[in-house]
């Protein structure tokens, strides 16, 4: 009286079922697979016929399978996606916020001798610094996260089954360009503004 879910040889069952000891319950239908076609055209034409039959095929529920996985992934993406811009506005935010306030201390260098050379260099040092902070703070605590949910999903998902975690290097090689080209962006083109304004234009700016 089970309604079949799987069709598969009773060892590849054993195999992935290893706590199932009888199988005697199980059904066990052996057909030509050239024939296969044929048959299920058939079928197809004798459920036409009768409204109160329906057909179910494994190309179905392969086919909702893949839809329900592709919407999940997708949704998936775009809330990293969003995360990612979020990430981005706030690194802008934060780098010209701390910049804004060393342009006093800058223009206090500048006027004891320093260089516009060590000016730009030092600030484009200090935006790696940053860039390189941020990005060891999501590999320690983002990868460990991300491999603990993903052994918790693929357990769920596949009975118990853990899937191995790949890493993202595409995303993560994507991020980091960005972060790091981001901040040097930003650090030489304050660099440059501050150049066009006199020392004294500074100095009254902050005061």
């Amino acid at each position: 009286m089970d309604s079949a879910a799987l069709f598969a040889p009773e060892e590849l069952f054993r195999e992935i079922h290893p706590e199932i000891e009888s199988f005697d319950y199980s059904w066990s239908i052996v057909n030509d697979s050239q024939k296969a076609e044929s048959v299920e055209s058939r079928l197809k034409e004798l459920v036409s016929d009768r409204s109160n039959l329906g057909m179910d095929t494994i190309a179905t529920h392969i086919e909702y399978e893949k839809t329900q996985s592709s919407i999940i992934f997708g949704s998936l993406q775009v809330l990293s996606w969003l995360i990612f811009l979020f990430g981005v506005v706030n690194l802008i935010n934060t780098t010209l916020s701390n910049q804004m306030s060393q342009k006093r201390e800058n223009s206090i260098l500048r006027s004891v001798g320093l260089t516009g050379k060590q000016l730009s260099q030092m600030s484009v040092t200090e935006g790696m610094c940053h860039a390189l902070f941020a990005a060891f703070t999501v590999l320690i605590l983002g990868l460990p996260l991300s491999m603990a949910v993903c052994a918790e999903v693929s357990k769920k998902s596949f009975a118990g089954a853990v899937v191995p975690y790949q890493f993202p290097f595409l995303q993560m090689g994507l991020f980091l360009l960005v972060l790091f080209g981001m901040e040097a962006v930003l650090s030489v083109w304050m660099v440059r503004r501050q150049k066009k304004q006199s020392l004294v234009e500074q100095m009254r700016a902050q005061g």
